[in-house]
């Protein structure tokens, strides 16, 4: 018994740590989505340029562009090194929505004629949301992203840009704000959903960890038995070897054995048990065979 529970604690620390790089890879393997999104997000936008609904200017483009790539590369370094463990939620789902969020920000300032069409880039940014966030988490991803938005249309009104049109922009807002909203309350579903799935495979594996342990535990007990039992026999067999009825002669004393040989007492318990004779004369045998010492 003593051995089992160092085993089960290795086999529980193996497991765990095959856990944490199987979740470590899904996440990575989440990242490179993101990263792609980011590259679509990109060519939409040359696109958008290339069709004449905007135009943006060298730098705009090296700060679009180095947005993105810092953003990125510090996410990426975050999931190859770990640190991302640190984390109340090691997938940072909400940081990587929230800067996506702020770089699509840049776009839409430095593409205002295209605002709708950009803002429809992004909506597939918070499907990745429904993979972890609940349904709280998104309203606070969703909080941060359109209080970014109302910023950006302060400082475009504050700026008095040509062609900003107030009644237009709050119409695009409200319109994007309802349709976070719906992302949402749908995410927030399907993450709920996945959590009570989660909670109870959660309870299955600890009941079938439980059942394992006990069938350990009746294995040990069972070898421990059948080990007991083996010793209790040799033991009634070491009893049983001078039992029974042992033909002796009245005369010489002496046993006969199985085999139809006849031996001497002291040879033939000697033989069959354990017990070991030194010889001595008693009081009787004395006076009868030596009177003189008596």
């Amino acid at each position: 018994m003593t051995e089992e529970y160092p085993n089960a604690m290795h086999e529980k620390t193996v497991s765990t740590s095959r856990d944490l790089q199987s979740a470590q890879r899904i996440r990575l393997q989440r990242f490179s989505m993101a990263m792609v999104t980011y590259a679509l997000a990109i060519l939409a936008t040359v696109l958008v340029t290339r069709l004449g609904l905007g135009r943006l200017s060298t730098a705009e483009w090296v700060i679009f562009i180095g947005v993105a790539v810092f953003g990125n590369i510090i996410f990426f370094f975050l999931f190859y090194t770990g640190a991302n463990l640190r984390f109340s939620d090691p997938s940072l789902t909400r940081e990587q929505i929230v800067y996506s969020g702020f770089w699509g920000m840049i776009l839409l300032y430095g593409l205002p004629e295209a605002r709708p069409v950009i803002l429809m880039f992004y909506l597939p940014a918070y499907n990745f949301g429904m993979l972890r966030l609940t349904l709280r988490q998104f309203f606070v991803v969703i909080a941060c992203v359109m209080g970014m938005y109302a910023v950006l249309l302060g400082l475009e009104y504050y700026q008095q840009r040509p062609g900003f049109m107030v009644e237009y922009e709050l119409f695009l807002f409200v319109l994007y704000g309802v349709l976070l909203i719906w992302f949402a309350s749908f995410g927030g579903f399907v993450s709920n959903i996945r959590y009570r799935l989660r909670l109870k495979n959660k309870k299955i594996e600890e009941a079938h960890e439980k059942i394992r342990i006990e069938i350990e535990e009746r294995k040990q007990t069972q070898i421990e038995k059948d080990k007991l039992i083996i010793e209790l026999q040799d033991a009634l067999a070491e009893v049983k070897k001078l039992s029974g009825f042992l033909p002796i002669c009245a005369s010489c004393k002496k046993i006969r054995d199985d085999k139809g040989y006849w031996s001497q007492i002291e040879a033939y318990i000697s033989e069959h048990s354990e017990a070991q004779f030194s010889h001595s004369i008693c009081p009787e045998c004395k006076k009868k065979l030596y009177p003189e010492l008596s």
